[in-house]
C-alpha cells in the first residue's frame, strides 16, 4: 500500500528537521570538546606542572603549594596538596577543580563537591603509560587535546632513541635511595623502577612486596650494588656521606654514588619522566649523549 504524496512530504520534512537537529547537536558537542573552562583550580603539583606544559597556565585561578608558578600568575594558593582550604577554593568560583588520588584527600574532594564544584579526579600514576593517558585526558578537558597528543608522541620517540643508544651495555645493579631515616627504596612497581628497567639496570630491591619499602643498611650491603642513586632533597643527610664508611661496597669503591634532584624523578608527568630518565641514564652511563 502506498502513502499519499502529502503524507510523504510530511514525513520527508520531519526527517530533514531531525537530520538538521542531529547535525547541530554533533557540531555543538565537537565545539564543546575544544572549549576550555575559563577558571581552573589545580590541587596537585603534578597537575599544575602539566597545565603549564600544555601552555594553559592562564586558566589557573588557584593551585596548591610545592609547585612553582610562572611569574605574573594570577593563581592563588589554596593550601597544601594534603590540606586544602575549602573556603578559599570555593571563593575563587572555579569552572573545574582538578585533583589526584595520590596526594589529595577524599574528604577535601567530597567537601568541594558538596558545595557544587565540578571536581575531576585523576588516578595517581606509577608508570609512564598511565602518565601519558592522564596527560591526554587533561589536554582534552582543557581544550588542548591535539597539543597533549603531539607532546606524548614526541616524548615517546625521545625515550625510544635514548634506550636504543644504551642497548647492549652492561646491566649495573642499582640501589635507589629515597630517605635515610628510615632508609627507603623503590620496587619495580614504581616509576623509579621503570627508570631503571628502561635504562637496562637491575634494581636490587625490584621484587620487594611493597612499592616503597623500608630497608636497612645490612640488606643494602648484602646486595652490594654497583651504583647508588640518592634522591636529594627528600630529607637532610641522605647524601653520599651515609655510605662513605663502607669502602668494600662496589658503589663506594668505584665512586658510583650519584645524587639526582627529587623534582626530576618524583613528578609523575610525561615531561618530567623524560627529564628524570635522562638524569638516570647520565648517572649510569657517563659520557653517553
Amino acid at each position: 500500500m502506498t502513502c499519499p504524496r502529502s503524507r510523504l512530504k510530511g514525513r520527508a520534512g520531519i526527517l530533514i528537521v531531525a537530520a538538521a537537529m542531529l547535525a547541530m547537536s554533533v557540531t555543538a558537542a565537537s565545539a564543546g570538546q575544544d572549549r576550555a573552562p575559563g577558571r581552573v583550580i589545580s590541587l596537585a603539583p603534578s597537575i599544575t606542572r602539566e597545565i603549564q606544559d600544555l601552555g594553559a597556565q592562564d586558566l589557573l585561578v588557584g593551585a596548591t603549594s610545592y609547585c612553582p608558578l610562572p611569574r605574573g600568575s594570577r593563581a592563588a594558593v589554596v593550601g597544601t596538596p594534603g590540606r586544602i582550604s575549602i573556603e578559599k577554593a570555593y571563593s575563587l568560583d572555579p569552572d573545574i577543580v582538578l585533583a589526584s588520588t595520590d596526594c589529595n584527600s577524599k574528604a577535601d574532594v567530597e567537601a568541594l563537591k558538596r558545595l557544587g564544584c565540578d571536581v575531576h579526579v585523576f588516578a595517581g600514576c606509577e608508570d609512564f603509560a598511565c602518565m601519558c593517558a592522564a596527560f591526554r585526558e587533561l589536554g582534552t578537558l582543557l581544550g588542548k587535546g591535539a597539543r597533549a597528543d603531539a607532546m606524548v608522541k614526541d616524548i615517546q620517540g625521545r625515550l625510544e632513541r635514548i634506550q636504543s643508544g644504551i642497548r647492549g651495555r652492561n646491566h649495573p645493579k642499582v640501589f635507589w635511595q629515597l630517605g635515610a631515616s628510615p632508609l627507603v627504596t623503590a620496587s619495580d612497581a614504581t616509576f623509579a623502577g621503570e627508570f631503571l628497567r628502561r635504562a637496562g639496570a637491575v634494581n636490587v630491591f625490584g621484587h620487594a612486596a611493597m612499592r616503597y619499602p623500608r630497608v636497612n643498611i645490612e640488606e643494602v650491603l648484602r646486595r652490594n650494588p654497583d651504583v647508588i642513586i640518592v634522591v636529594s632533597r627528600m630529607e637532610p643527610g641522605t647524601g653520599p656521606s651515609l655510605w662513605e664508611r663502607y669502602a668494600g661496597m662496589e658503589a663506594v669503591k668505584n665512586g658510583r654514588i650519584h645524587e639526582v634532584n627529587a623534582d626530576l624523578v618524583c613528578q609523575p608527568t610525561p615531561v618530567m619522566f623524560l627529564r628524570g630518565f635522562e638524569a638516570v641514564v647520565a648517572a649510569l652511563y657517563p659520557g653517553v649523549p
